[in-house]
């Protein structure tokens, strides 16, 4: 036998939702849908394009939080929000009731605020010292009636600026058009200069996301907990902020694992699960347990051919998940047998139907 322990972002391979987004949608008004999709998407050029230091995946939910408050935002209106608002990925309840059940440590981190990666980790039997996510404060700040004017008048112009594109359809900032060069001009007055001056500005300098670089430090430290080494860790993640924790897992010798993930999780991953259901997590960390990292990767490189062998697990587990899996829908890739761009494109095809376009979209 193996040990196993096994860390899962939330929001992608627990939750369908995207929390930020869906605050952003439903609390800001108008159109804040196009909103959030446009600091997203500046967030992420600042990170990916011009990597510029202070700024790291994730930082989009600090971005929107002066936003948030402007329109009202409570923390009491979050907590209440968050079990409401959860759609769960199909089949998670009974994945991690099993997963549970066989008595190894599992972790949930999540860039996302705290109340939501509760209501989920509480929903699917987390130990609540295994939730690690970002401490979404609105209450502690203060905002005067002028700046929340203000900062009604700067969403607009966001909102009415040209659509920015994705951070990989640009080269440089100069290859873009004049329209988008003046988008982003105008992100760069009102994040960078303007909002940092006002007294609502305490935010970026107090709010610290758990996303990037942040996700692998957590990582790090709950195994000083469990006192498990990298190589029994399984990494599940599905997005660019779990690209820094994927890569550390990868590095140290675990398993790093893309759920449904977008272009930048299927390459820092080793394997890729695309699946309409949670079940095959839960298949590839019996398999780990019983085979180590080694089965694991000849299952997701064999695919079918390879099952036969690799499920021959012991029956009270196999009971479990053939039942689990019964009728569902996935693929298992390994990153050295597939081409990563084929992956991306296969997953992205699941994570629009289970999620949406406009959540799928997003870094």
């Amino acid at each position: 036998m193996h040990p196993l322990q096994l860390v899962t972002d939330c929001e992608g391979p627990l939750a369908l939702n995207d929390n930020a987004f869906e605050m952003c949608r439903d609390f800001i008004q108008p159109d804040g849908a196009r909103f959030f999709q446009q600091i997203c998407r500046y967030n992420d050029y600042l990170v990916e394009v011009l990597k510029k230091p202070g700024h790291k995946a994730g930082d989009t939910l600090k971005l929107i939080l002066p936003f948030l408050k402007a329109q009202g935002l409570t923390n009491q209106q979050i907590r209440e929000y968050a079990p409401k608002s959860m759609k769960l990925v199909p089949g998670v309840e009974g994945a991690y009731k099993f997963l549970h059940a066989q008595d190894f440590p599992i972790f949930e981190i999540s860039a996302g605020g705290r109340q939501f990666a509760e209501a989920v980790g509480g929903r699917l039997g987390f130990d609540a010292g295994h939730i690690f996510a970002t401490e979404l404060d609105l209450d502690r700040y203060a905002l005067a009636p002028a700046e929340q004017e203000e900062l009604l008048r700067l969403q607009q112009e966001v909102v009415a600026a040209a659509e920015l594109p994705l951070p990989q359809e640009i080269a440089s900032p100069e290859a873009v058009s004049p329209a988008v060069q003046d988008a982003l001009k105008l992100c760069d007055r009102i994040f960078v200069e303007r909002i940092p001056e006002m007294d609502i500005g305490a935010i970026y300098r107090e709010f610290n996301p758990v996303g990037g670089p942040d996700k692998a430090r957590v990582l790090e430290e709950s195994l000083q907990t469990t006192g498990l080494k990298m190589t029994d860790v399984i990494y599940v993640g599905d997005s660019i902020t779990d690209v820094q924790a994927l890569a550390a897992v990868r590095t140290g010798g675990g398993l790093g694992i893309s759920f449904n993930g977008n272009g930048y999780a299927v390459k820092a991953a080793e394997v890729s699960v695309i699946a309409d259901n949670a079940w095959p997590v839960a298949l590839l960390a019996a398999v780990f347990v019983l085979w180590g990292k080694e089965g694991v990767m000849e299952l997701a490189t064999k695919g079918s051919a390879g099952a036969s062998r690799y499920l021959v697990l012991p029956e009270a587990v196999i009971d479990h998940l053939m039942r689990g899996l019964n009728g569902r829908n996935f693929n298992l890739y390994s990153a050295a047998t597939k081409d990563p761009e084929a992956i991306a494109e296969e997953s992205l095809t699941m994570r629009t139907r289970l999620r949406g376009a406009a959540v799928a979209a997003l870094g």
